[in-house]
């Protein structure tokens, strides 16, 4: 893969390289064509999970994750089935980075009838993706949809993508698939909020924590994020973000867990 420099800095996006698939390659006028229409008959006997706090510039990003693999775990998904890459992990395999990030299809590998649960928690670039902090890197929508496509194939597979400008990864064609449900914190082109030293979460990571259900139909899980972070905002007097959600024609009737 090549990697494209990108040259800004500040609160929301970081001086950063993209990972190749990412800002310049996902314009290309050769898009993967998206899957057959199939539909998922079945809710996964077990679920494998990844959570990546990318950036720890502020805790929010770790806390979210520490919170959501305890909600895992009580929802009775197995410790063995949970990786966790946090940027301020002191072992050397679990910082986020993109060496550890590309190891992970071989964490995330199951059966069929297994689930694949994806979160991500990080700043955003614009038009970007998501930061990767201790690689200087973001991202990119196409270099996701690879990592997933390598990792959970046709299986229902669940991506929840928490940062500034998010809705990149609901907007791209090659992250559409019907076998995939993606949350997205904003709108491509919208900041979101609650990454201050004062807050333990960001707003859309504890209004997700806040929804997250087990035995509940994703979209309405992403309905209950959205009017929760709306509500915050108004509240807080921070302008809309609006979260995106993408639901594949074959996880429609999918639940949480």
């Amino acid at each position: 893969m090549t990697i494209t420099p990108l040259l800004a800095k500040g609160c929301l996006a970081a001086a950063i390289l993209v990972f190749g698939s990412g800002c310049a390659q996902q314009q290309s006028a050769v898009t993967p064509a998206p899957l057959p229409s199939q539909s998922v008959t079945f809710q996964p006997a077990a679920w494998k999970a990844l959570l990546v706090a990318a950036d720890d510039a502020q805790p929010v990003f770790s806390n979210a994750v520490d919170a959501l693999r305890e909600r895992l775990e009580a929802f009775g998904v197995s410790a063995g089935d949970i990786s966790v890459l946090k940027a301020d992990a002191p072992a050397r395999d679990a910082i986020a980075n993109r060496r550890n990030l590309e190891r992970q299809p071989e964490r995330l590998a199951g059966p069929a009838n297994a689930g694949c649960f994806i979160f991500i928690t990080s700043h955003g670039y614009p038009r970007g993706g998501l930061v990767v902090a201790r690689s200087r890197a973001v991202i990119g929508p196409g270099y996701l949809d690879q990592l997933l496509d390598k990792a959970c194939g046709e299986r229902p597979t669940v991506v929840v993508t928490s940062g500034c400008f998010s809705g990149v990864y609901t907007a791209d064609r090659a992250m559409r698939r019907p076998n995939r449900v993606i949350l997205a914190a904003a709108r491509s082109d919208l900041p979101s909020f609650g990454c201050g030293a004062r807050e333990r979460y960001t707003y859309y990571d504890r209004c997700f924590l806040d929804s997250l259900k087990r035995g509940t139909p994703w979209q309405a899980i992403a309905d209950s994020v959205s009017a929760c972070v709306a509500a915050t905002e108004k509240r807080s007097g921070d302008p809309a973000s609006h979260p995106q959600v993408f639901v594949g024609s074959g996880v429609a009737n999918l639940s949480a867990f």
